[in-house]
């Protein structure tokens, strides 16, 4: 139990009194049958244990009572406890406490201002921990249980755990750290959630509240089991409260980014089917029947020659139109997927190709177009300006992700400021939450490589 400072500068100032009588009394027995300098010795070393045992605070007072005992009673000449001499040791008690007040209140303060420092950069140290997972794109979920992890760590609780707040009014824990016995009780999460404020129950629980872009999301909640939460725990936790809130909106924002960009690669993607469907079941088949009555023609009529050589001209058209359809969008990759479209791709280059690709199953047709589309556009890159000799496509899939690498070795130096449709790759990439990278120094050839996740 700790006793209130005032009380302690009474008790130094009654042990000064104490030690005074007990010095005289020690003293006056002790004269003549004791040296001076042993004894004053011994008065020191008692005063030395106070001091370790109790402090300045003590042992200021009891040290100037016992020197001015062993002034007045065992060195002569001796002295009476008259007026003056109870005016003089009151003097000295009073100053010796008050030096001892001062000193002790000092240290203590010099002590609380340390302990707050390295509080401090401890926060800071937290902090910046949570800001650079933030700065790096982590996961939601692993800056939820760094951050509650943190939180526990600083405030010293048996338990922190983070809260969300859904839609049709249940909660749900994303994180949790400590005990895992202990649950958040019912009524701090319903008293947060109505009134978006830090509530306490009782001494064993605290609430904080997270908002995300003006609207509750969530709170923080730290437990003790023997209670005792510091008074400062609901300000101590909103550090990490605004942390996490802007984890939560900087993830908010790039997943509605990521489904705009998907979005618009989708709508762009069945464009180009819609269009090649019309070219084949359109212009084509129209074409196709016009051929084949202008060859019917050439054999039974007139100018048999010129009604070939336009039959000739129109098959020429049709075979154009093929191309442009194959290129629009591959009726082989939508039949049957992406291995058999790449070997395709492979037998029209002018380059030799050779094609590494295993999948076992058909994949997301998002992810068949986009593998599609980065290949066609790297071939396509490598014969009009890498004059490469050959390309080596691979393809396969890790981790859950469609992992491609396309290289030729051609002269290199492409870039994403080129004009060569790398930069156009990799926002289709992207837009389907995966990474496009290129490697292509001067004279070493080109790499492309990128992971769509499926």
């Amino acid at each position: 139990m700790r006793i209130p400072f005032p009380v302690q500068i009474g008790l130094s100032a009654v042990a000064g009194v104490v030690s005074f009588v007990i010095a005289r009394a020690v003293g006056e027995f002790a004269v003549g049958h004791i040296h001076a300098i042993p004894f004053a010795l011994v008065v020191l070393a008692v005063v030395l244990l106070v001091a370790r045992a109790a402090g300045i605070l003590f042992a200021l007072p009891v040290g100037t009572a016992a020197i001015l005992a062993y002034d007045w009673f065992f060195l002569p000449p001796f002295r009476d406890l008259n007026e003056a001499a109870f005016t003089l040791l009151g003097t000295f008690l009073g100053m010796a406490v008050i030096v001892g007040a001062v000193t002790t209140e000092t240290s203590r303060r010099a002590v609380e201002a340390e302990r707050a420092r390295g509080d401090m950069a401890e926060v800071q140290a937290s902090l910046r921990r949570l800001a650079l997972l933030i700065a790096q794109g982590e996961a939601p979920q692993r800056v939820f249980e760094a951050a509650t992890r943190e939180v526990r760590r600083h405030l010293g609780s048996d338990t922190a755990a983070l809260i969300r707040y859904e839609l049709d009014g249940s909660a749900t824990e994303l994180a949790c750290d400590g005990s895992n016995t202990a649950a958040v009780p019912p009524g701090l999460i319903a008293r947060v959630r109505e009134t978006a404020h830090a509530s306490r129950l009782d001494a064993t629980a605290v609430g904080v509240p997270i908002v995300v872009n003006g609207r509750l999301w969530g709170m923080f909640a730290v437990g003790s089991a023997v209670g005792g939460l510091p008074g400062d725990t609901e300000t101590r936790t909103s550090d990490y409260t605004e942390l996490v809130a802007t984890a939560v909106a900087d993830a908010q924002s790039r997943a509605e980014l990521i489904s705009s960009r998907a979005r618009i690669v989708a709508a762009a993607d069945e464009a180009r089917r819609r269009i090649e469907r019309d070219l084949h079941d359109g212009a084509q088949q129209r074409l196709v029947a016009l051929a084949l009555r202008l060859r019917t023609a050439a054999h039974d009529g007139e100018k048999s020659e010129e009604v070939a050589e336009i039959g000739g001209d129109l098959m020429t058209v049709i075979e154009e139109l093929r191309e442009l359809s194959r290129g629009i969008h591959p009726a082989v990759l939508s039949d049957n997927g992406l291995r058999p479209a790449l070997r395709a791709l492979a037998r029209r280059s002018p380059l030799p190709v050779e094609v590494d690709v295993e999948l076992e199953h058909r994949l997301p047709q998002p992810v068949e177009v986009g593998a599609y589309y980065v290949v066609s556009e790297v071939l396509t890159n490598a014969v009009k300006h890498a004059g490469a000799e050959v390309v080596d496509v691979w393809a396969r899939v890790q981790n859950g992700s469609l992992r491609i690498r396309v290289h030729d070795d051609g002269a290199g130096g492409a870039n994403f400021s080129g004009g060569t449709g790398l930069l156009g790759l990799k926002d289709r990439i992207e837009a389907l939450g995966g990474s496009f990278d290129v490697s292509s120094p001067a004279g070493a050839g080109t790499t492309v490589t990128c992971r769509i996740p499926l």
